[in-house]
């Protein structure tokens, strides 16, 4: 639709990486991630990319010797050295977030899973299309909302609770508390996210012990929930 209007086609590529996903090929004229994210995957730098044909790059690297903004070395550094096990860290963290997506769809306290690589997910049939994997991002939604999140949370060994995303260790965060902290709440209801919805960022610890992580975390919630009852 953006290309029928001549419309200059933008994507961020964060979440998929190069490694499942090459817009270019797609037909996008300019690609951007943030490398704090899985390009760097430690969380020790902060920087972003930009990639996309020779005359639109021009405009970029003009528009950034003005602007300035300039990445620091220690950075680069690290985001080139990071990018090294890009692959490695990829195939990890996405073999897991499909066995937890398919350990939490099982949960009776979860109301909804979320992640491309399940074949019940509403694009499922687009990204087995265009990617190569499904990657190491998923969400699911709590029946008990906020004050389930804040039981099974703090039980969990593997849960470093952050906003951040795409690093070596395994992050949840609570969209209320992270990524849309600062919409109110008839906002995220009209944007359609559950006051219960928590974004995994999976790791790259041993599958087996996320997911022996969790059965303890959601045994204690279903004990919690059935003393209330």
């Amino acid at each position: 639709a953006g290309k029928a209007v001549g419309a200059v086609v933008i994507i961020d590529n964060t979440f998929a990486t190069p490694i499942n996903q090459n817009p270019l090929q797609l037909g996008v004229d300019l690609v951007i991630h943030s490398a704090t994210k899985f390009l760097s995957g430690h969380a020790d730098a902060l920087g972003g990319a930009v990639c996309g044909s020779k005359e639109l790059m021009q405009q970029v690297y003009h528009y950034r010797e003005i602007n300035g903004a300039t990445m620091d070395p220690m950075s680069a550094y690290l985001i080139l050295r990071g990018m090294k096990t890009l692959k490695l860290r990829i195939r990890q963290q996405e073999r897991s977030a499909l066995e937890i997506a398919k350990f939490l769809q099982k949960k009776e306290a979860v109301e909804a899973v979320y992640y491309p690589g399940l074949e019940t997910h509403s694009h499922h049939h687009i990204a087995k299309k265009q990617m190569k994997g499904f990657g190491g991002i998923l969400s699911f939604v709590l029946k008990g909302e906020m004050e389930a999140i804040k039981i099974l949370l703090p039980k969990l060994t593997y849960a470093n609770k952050a906003g951040n995303l795409g690093a070596v260790e395994t992050i949840y965060g609570p969209a209320r508390t992270t990524s849309h902290v600062e919409c109110t709440l008839e906002e995220r209801k009209a944007l359609g996210i559950s006051e219960g919805l928590v974004r995994i960022s999976v790791g790259i610890e041993d599958t087996e012990d996320l997911i022996a992580d969790l059965e303890q975390a959601f045994a204690h919630l279903e004990s919690a929930s059935s003393i209330s009852n």
